[in-house]
């Protein structure tokens, strides 16, 4: 790609999120929103060169983009998906309709099983052409930082298979994306926990750890045991390697003890929560990352309580979770169950969705605000106040997205 110069003008509201530094933002900091009227933006090789007044837009010179009274703001950061997989699982959407649970599910062989098998006989072509269509569908919704996982291949060659579809989509320079191996994510038939966290930690840790961003693991009841994931944990802290959780989706099974002893920088999901949990993630320093489509989606419906994280001073995250039980990648719906079910207001999630985000990804150095030498990953919105952003969340809310100062989409359709 070829970064040329671009002049945004004509700002309705624009959002910069400009001052949130390099600490995410917690407490009553989470719901400050920085918006600035009567601005522009400069965006010159890539990269955010100034922010100016309206009426010295003529002076600059760039292609002019006209927002046309419209809100502009920096990409969304989804910090937690599964976007890479084959197959669908849309017959377990109607079985849990008739009361099957997650883990009843699981057990027969169905969920993450059934994505491990699908995804395992797939080619790697046929994995990627099933994976950018969701990837695509992330830009539609303004997503311009992506966090993928892999976890459906659950042995060596499966989960590297996923890693190269990761590089792919990355090269195409549509979204940015953060890697994180997955390999805990379930114990693959025909295998114990303690032998299948043994293969993990041994030969698939080495080969992923120079090429990935994360690792991760799934510490829950169903899952893998507090137990084993800190012997993960371990092998994957003496390689120096970056660590975030799920926990506390399904029981609480002790797995936030983890966050005294490691630097986790997101735990993921907490649905089950209490408040000796809250002081472990504070004590801890972690972002408490909510995914609010996941309880939408899940057997049960149940959304994470952001209020109780946010007024105990944890900085809070939201992402989309996009997976095969959980097949939604919209962050502007995961921004309207925040405000609607989980109790955030609008500043709070668009904070979650932005700069908290990019915190527990390690990228808000580069990322999620409008500011001089910040990355220009960059909205222009089909609305005229940043608190429309919720209301209207199943429209056409995305005009425009720009990926590191390259106009990905412009007016609804792919200019790349």
């Amino acid at each position: 790609m070829v970064n040329g110069r671009f002049v945004v003008h004509n700002i309705s509201q624009l959002v910069t999120n400009e001052g949130a530094g390099w600490e995410p933002l917690r407490g009553a900091a989470q719901s400050r929103l920085r918006v600035v009227k009567g601005a522009a933006i400069v965006i010159d090789n890539g990269r955010i060169s100034s922010v100016i007044d309206e009426e010295s837009v003529g002076r600059y010179e760039g292609e002019k983009i006209d927002a046309r009274q419209r809100v502009v703001m920096p990409g969304f950061v989804d910090p937690h998906t599964h976007v890479v997989f084959a197959g669908t699982r849309e017959e377990e959407f109607y079985m849990k309709l008739k009361g099957k649970t997650y883990l009843e599910l699981l057990q027969s062989g169905n969920g993450i099983n059934r994505t491990v098998r699908e995804t395992r006989a797939a080619s790697e072509e046929e994995i990627y052409r099933q994976s950018l269509q969701r990837v695509q569908d992330a830009v539609r919704c303004g997503t311009t930082t992506l966090e993928i996982k892999t976890g459906y291949g659950l042995d060596l060659e499966s989960e590297m298979k996923m890693l190269r579809v990761m590089d792919r989509i990355a090269s195409l320079g549509i979204v940015n994306v953060v890697k994180t191996f997955l390999g805990m994510h379930a114990v693959p038939p025909g295998m114990t926990e303690d032998s299948y966290t043994a293969e993990v930690m041994g030969r698939m840790l080495e080969r992923f750890s120079e090429r990935v961003d994360f690792v991760d693991a799934f510490c829950d009841r169903g899952a893998f045991s507090p137990q084993s994931t800190d012997l993960f944990f371990a092998a994957s802290s003496r390689k120096g390697l970056k660590m975030r959780l799920h926990a506390d989706e399904i029981e609480d099974i002790g797995c936030l003890d983890l966050c005294l002893k490691y630097r986790l920088h997101s735990v993921d999901h907490l649905l089950e929560t209490g408040d000796a949990g809250l002081k472990k993630i504070l004590q801890g320093g972690s972002v408490a990352t909510l995914l609010p489509i996941t309880g939408f989606s899940l057997d049960r419906i149940r959304f994470p309580d952001a209020r109780k994280f946010i007024d105990a001073g944890i900085p809070v995250a939201i992402g989309t979770d996009c997976s095969p039980v959980s097949y939604n990648i919209s962050m502007p719906f995961a921004i309207y169950l925040a405000v609607r079910f989980c109790g955030m207001t609008v500043e709070e999630a668009i904070n979650a969705a932005t700069v908290n985000a990019a915190y527990s990804l390690d990228v808000l150095g580069r990322k999620a605000t409008i500011e001089p030498g910040k990355d220009a990953d960059i909205l222009i919105l089909n609305v005229d106040d940043y608190r429309k952003i919720p209301y209207q969340y199943s429209s056409s809310l995305v005009d425009s997205v720009f990926v590191m100062g390259e106009p990905i989409m412009r007016h609804g359709y792919f200019s790349l």
